[in-house]
């Protein structure tokens, strides 16, 4: 029997044993044509404590929880702790943002401080490097490999990274607009960086707003810290190209990544930045907080994204722009934050959600006084068949 074959037997039996209340996730009323391929949504993960990133690995799901300072260890097939990441040195100040770097090899983002953009207050950000492994007779083991400094440039808030086939990274600065590079050595050095961190020379497409209405978010009133709107925030690289999302910008940009590294000034590589798919004009605020391309099916061309104020997870084609709803709820989607593909073989694929309440809690919504999380957060797994 081929893989394909069996892989398709396997996902036919686990939709069938799902339990009912997974299935719920397919009642949103969107017109038809909105909605992506048949999709089936679950719970699969519980914490007690605040999560933030996650990344699919080898057999483990990483999940990390920012106020607690550690990156928790899933078993990807029951979804049970089995470990942490060991800390850095000087420990884990805000782990936030994760990516698989391939077999054996997770990075993990330390924002090293929540976002303060008025009055502005730096952050002091990390990239940790770990690898790992996993076995019946020794468990899950870990260990830190590299460690990437930004300590010595300025940075607001680092919204998101990204692994660039040459070892590099690149990470975005949701608050003072700018995107910087790793290098493989890690020595950092602007890509795309303001001529000046004084508002007159932020870039417009990469910057934050200083002001922003208050929307509702499942029934909350609500504002983005500092009651602004961020600027560069997700980031994902396919086929040479940076794809960037800007709430202040109003939508999805994009750049040849081979601009960051041209004999202009950082500031001046800006005017390659393109639009490829604006919010839409009836959304008076869009975040999207996370998103990827299936690495695992190149045959996938979509941009799968977290769309927290919406309480759901879409795709972007990015051919016209359009996007539909591949998955949404406000039991398993109650604001998602970040998500990740696990490795597949076969025509299903599996992509894990991580959601984190941020509309309850005057830590990430300045419109509200008071906490009132409701337990417990939720991972969720989402199996996307062609």
């Amino acid at each position: 029997m081929s893989r394909k074959w069996l892989s398709s037997i396997l996902a036919v039996l686990l939709l069938a044993s799902l339990p009912n209340h997974g299935w719920a996730q397919m009642t949103h009323q969107t017109p038809l044509a909105e909605r992506a391929h048949p999709i089936v949504s679950f719970d699969y993960a519980n914490f007690n404590n605040v999560i933030a990133g996650v990344a699919a690995g080898d057999g483990v799901v990483f999940v990390s929880e920012p106020l607690n300072a550690s990156v928790v260890v899933l078993s990807r097939l029951t979804g049970r702790q089995i470990g942490e990441l060991p800390p850095p040195p000087n420990g884990f100040v805000l782990p936030f943002i994760m990516h698989s770097l391939g077999t054996g090899r997770v990075a993990v983002l330390d924002a090293g401080g929540l976002p303060q953009p008025q009055p502005f207050v730096p952050t002091n950000p990390n990239i940790y490097e770990y690898t790992y492994s996993i076995s019946p007779e020794q468990g899950f083991a870990a260990s830190l490999v590299r460690t990437i400094s930004f300590a010595n440039v300025l940075v607001g808030f680092p919204e998101d990274f990204v692994h660039l086939d040459d070892g590099g990274y690149l990470l975005s600065d949701a608050v003072l607009g700018s995107i910087w590079v790793v290098e493989p050595d890690g020595t950092v050095v602007p890509g795309i960086v303001p001529k000046s961190f004084d508002p007159q020379d932020f870039i417009p497409t990469l910057a934050l707003c200083p002001t922003m209405p208050e929307i509702t978010v499942n029934g909350y009133p609500f504002l983005f810290t500092g009651s602004t709107q961020p600027g560069v925030s997700p980031l994902a690289v396919r086929d040479g190209t940076v794809y960037y999302y800007s709430p202040c910008a109003r939508g999805l940009y994009a750049f040849p990544l081979a601009i960051l590294s041209d004999d202009r000034k950082p500031y001046q590589r800006a005017a390659d930045i393109q639009l490829v798919a604006p919010t839409p004009p009836e959304v008076q605020v869009e975040e999207l907080l996370d998103f990827s391309f299936n690495p695992f099916n190149p045959l996938d061309r979509y941009l799968y994204a977290a769309d927290p104020l919406k309480l759901r997870v879409i795709r972007i084609d990015l051919s016209n722009g359009a996007r539909q709803v591949v998955a949404t709820g406000p039991k398993l989607f109650d604001f998602p934050s970040s998500l990740g593909f696990l490795p597949t073989i076969g025509p299903v694929s599996e992509l894990v959600i991580v959601s984190n309440q941020q509309e309850r809690t005057p830590l990430t919504n300045d419109a509200v006084s008071e906490t009132t999380f409701k337990l417990p957060f939720i991972v969720a797994k989402v199996l996307i068949v062609p």
